[in-house]
């Protein structure tokens, strides 16, 4: 009897070693992650909230990734893992579809036959054309602007394929100056109400009118313009085939999906495919650049490649691959334009 005792004590205390363990190391993970990502609470009630909350998105990431393979795309704790899903959900922009039929400015995407996807070539990627820039930041906690860091995008390519150089444009000076025709700052806006703005103002270079991450007054001056618009091109609603052609044939496209998800927010690489995904209920503009094909251990996988705005410590540095041709999977062409200038 003494010996089963003392072989239970010495069981137990191995349980509590390894569970004692386990609480050190979960502890400097958290430190690691909050010094990896600059994050500081004011106080020692909110940094136990916050605490609690990546514990829990934690465990979904965990989740996820012990059955990445059967997803195709793996999770990590990224900049947005200390807040809860209404607070991330609250960071994006939300969306309404423009009245595209009764504004002159814009035409429908006419790809000029009927094409399939065959047609057209199996990949592309624009970086590698040399117009698109770098992955930005927006800073989604202080300015909810990924409205116009896709719809600058799409412009700084259409530039650099018409002028033969690429150009840093200003995103801030479409926060500023862009709320007259529909947008609201550091709140939220569209592609399309930034297109109209540069339609009638044009766009500030980035040197002349630096990115801070929240609202101002416009200080914009025609001194310092770049580009200018002279309308838009649309997609027609769910249709990838005229998505990819425009994209193969004219450049870079800002579009706008459904980020909602808590395996879009911690997405960090491989091709996302989560049929959950709404095709209607968008609320994040990227800007599309590319398009591939993924060939892995006989399972053949279509994808469109995407620019996100935030940061590199999000995604693939800070790039994102969208299953392709999958019934318009989170609404990759339910709202897709492009500039003519």
């Amino acid at each position: 009897m003494k010996t089963f005792c003392g072989v239970l004590l010495c069981y137990q205390l191995v349980i509590a070693s390894v569970l004692a363990l386990d609480q050190v190391l979960l502890v400097e993970e958290w430190l690691q992650w909050k010094n990896q990502h600059k994050k500081g609470y004011r106080t020692k009630g909110e940094e136990r909230k916050r605490h609690s909350v990546w514990l829990a998105n934690r465990e979904f990431v965990s989740s996820h990734n012990s059955e990445w393979e059967e997803h195709g795309y793996s999770l990590s704790l990224n900049q947005f893992a200390d807040l809860t899903d209404e607070e991330y959900t609250g960071l994006l922009v939300g969306h309404s579809y423009p009245d595209y039929e009764d504004n002159p400015l814009v035409t429908k995407f006419r790809s000029g036959r009927d094409l399939t996807s065959h047609d057209l070539p199996n990949s592309i990627d624009w970086r590698t054309k040399g117009v698109v820039t770098s992955i930005k930041n927006q800073n989604s906690r202080q300015c909810n602007s990924s409205y116009a860091f896709a719809a600058v995008g799409s412009v700084e390519g259409a530039w650099a394929l018409t002028r033969g150089s690429l150009t840093r444009l200003s995103e801030q000076n479409i926060i500023d100056c862009s709320v007259p025709y529909g947008n609201m700052g550091c709140r939220g806006g569209s592609v399309f109400s930034s297109y109209l703005y540069m339609v009638n103002s044009g766009v500030s270079t980035y040197s002349c009118y630096p990115y801070r991450g929240r609202q101002s007054y416009c200080s914009y001056t025609s001194n310092c313009t770049c580009a200018k618009m002279s309308g838009m091109v649309r997609i027609e609603f769910g249709n990838e085939t005229d998505l990819q052609a425009a994209l193969a044939t004219v450049g870079p496209v800002a579009v706008t999906i459904d980020g909602s998800s808590k395996a879009f927010r911690f997405y960090s690489q491989g091709v996302f495919d989560w049929s959950g995904c709404s095709s209607t209920k968008l609320n994040h503009p990227l800007l599309l650049i590319g398009y591939g094909y993924t060939y892995v251990e006989s399972v053949y996988t279509e994808y469109w490649l995407l620019k996100n705005s935030f940061g590199t410590n999000w995604g693939e540095d800070g790039y994102f691959r969208l299953v392709r041709n999958q019934f318009n999977q989170c609404g990759i062409a339910s709202d897709a334009l492009f500039p003519t200038l």
